[in-house]
């Protein structure tokens, strides 16, 4: 019986053995979705595979829903279960399990850990709106595109497209608006959008929207602005009309001018023209106009014209005129020298010397500086008194201006045969004086010595018997 024992022990030892094989071989399988995801469309394919790993010979495979067998596959290579078209009632937790066949019989492994699948719509196709929505834009206006659809609790990234292009413009892509902030003729063409619903170890694309067409026109070419008076110079108090002239043969329905950038209102600047009566300096500024045109059932503005500057100055001063000799007494054949001088510098300076409102002589200079003139005078016989003025032409802003004249001077012109007379005049003139002179000389002298007599007279008379001074004054 003692010789039994070790042989029992042994057999005893390899049961135990081949029962640890088998448990340690048919070990947990693990289930997972074929797409590397867990959610999907309504619709789409869903494969779940079994994964086993054992040395033995695999006999079939079984797979649950909530704990409820779904399949089963009598064969080692079909570990796969297929759902064709996804269903919402597919939704739900999934295992699986396998099984081997020996001499012991039947076995099965422990169940799989659960995956979850979930199921959700194809998301709707989105509706792309253009707002504002026109049939034609023009250069420069602005417009946004949205990208519509019915709210989603998840995280969405948003695309547009134009001509089947992405638009590289696009940045936010979480916002569902695009706004394009100045169209140019190039934006011109097929837009569409799309939204990507984000999670679920997956992105998910909705279809992509109805296409909407952009046209954008280019603005009408430029009108030119014109001065009436065509000068862009101008003296307070004095009027301006300016024409705003589109291009031939336009059709034009509006016109507009500004001043700065902003729009100036008059009874006819929508025809075209607009006045400034009574100009002041508050007038001097920049001035623009644009116009109008019908196209496509739009009203297309052009680009602005050129800008043109208005100046606004006060009226010229009168000239400053003098003369040399300063007496203005010339003799016959003599030398008078005209000077004329403007109170401020301009670009060119015209000087005009006038004789009895004559002009005698222009003469032009480009630096603050007086004009002169320098005129021979001549009298037969007599004297003659001629009287002399100047003005000046001030060219401002390709203006030409005329000051007001200066004061008149006059120059007197002595004949030869009026010298003795001039003599005489002139040693009577001089005698005179000398007496005037002496007469002056005398009389302060007579006061001195008046004033010394009766500084003598005026000595005070002393009484021995009192107090009382008497002054005497010999009365002549």
């Amino acid at each position: 019986m003692y010789n039994m024992l070790p042989a029992c022990l042994l057999l005893l030892l390899y049961l135990l053995v081949e029962l640890n094989l088998c448990e340690a071989v048919l070990q947990r399988p693990q289930i997972f979705f074929s797409a590397s995801y867990a959610t999907y469309l309504t619709g789409e394919a869903v494969f779940l595979e079994c994964q086993a790993t054992t040395d033995f010979t695999i006999h079939g495979y079984k797979f649950f829903k909530n704990n409820q067998e779904v399949h089963r596959m009598e064969a080692s290579s079909l570990n796969k279960y297929k759902i064709r078209a996804a269903k919402g009632n597919d939704a739900g937790s999934y295992t699986c399990l396998y099984w081997i066949s020996d001499a012991r019989g039947k076995q099965e492994s422990e169940v799989s850990f659960p995956v979850s699948l979930s199921i959700i719509d194809q998301p709707s196709t989105p509706s792309l709106l253009v707002k504002p929505q026109q049939a034609l834009y023009f250069e420069g206006e602005a417009v946004t595109l949205d990208c519509e659809h019915p709210s989603i609790n998840s995280q969405i990234t948003y695309y547009f497209y134009k001509d089947t292009n992405r638009l590289s413009s696009y940045f936010d892509t979480s916002k569902s608006k695009h706004h394009i902030s100045s169209l140019s003729t190039k934006d011109s063409g097929t837009y569409d959008c799309e939204y990507l619903v984000l999670g679920h170890q997956r992105t998910i694309p909705s279809g992509k929207s109805t296409q909407l067409t952009i046209t954008v026109t280019a603005l009408s070419s430029s009108p030119l602005l014109k001065f009436q008076p065509s000068y862009t110079t101008f003296i307070n108090g004095e009027n301006l009309t300016m024409e705003c002239e589109a291009p031939s043969p336009v059709y034009v329905t509006l016109y507009r001018f500004y001043k700065e950038g902003e729009e100036l209102k008059g009874p006819s600047s929508h025809r075209g023209i607009y006045t400034l009566q009574n100009i002041t300096k508050e007038d001097q500024a920049e001035y623009t106009c644009m116009y109008w045109s019908p196209k496509t059932n739009r009203e297309i503005p052009s680009t602005q014209s050129p800008t043109k500057q208005l100046y606004v100055i006060d009226p010229l001063h009168p000239p400053l005129f003098f003369v040399d000799p300063p007496s203005g007494r010339i003799w016959d054949g003599g030398n008078v020298t005209l000077y004329c001088a403007a109170p401020e510098e301009y670009e060119r300076t015209k000087f005009h010397f006038l004789k009895d409102k004559d002009e005698i002589i222009t003469v032009p200079t480009y630096k603050k500086r007086p004009a002169s003139v320098t005129i021979n005078m001549r009298k037969s016989n007599g004297t003659s008194a001629i009287k002399y003025f100047c003005l000046y032409t001030a060219e401002i802003k390709g203006r030409s201006l005329l000051s007001p004249n200066s004061p008149q001077i006059e120059i007197i012109v002595v004949a030869k045969g009026s010298l003795l007379w001039l003599i005489a005049f002139g040693v009577g003139a001089g005698i005179a004086v000398l007496l005037v002179i002496i007469g002056l000389i005398y009389w302060i002298l007579l006061a001195k010595k008046d004033s010394k007599k009766d500084t003598e007279e005026s000595k005070p008379v002393h009484n021995k018997g009192g107090q009382i001074a008497l002054f005497l004054r010999n009365t002549v």
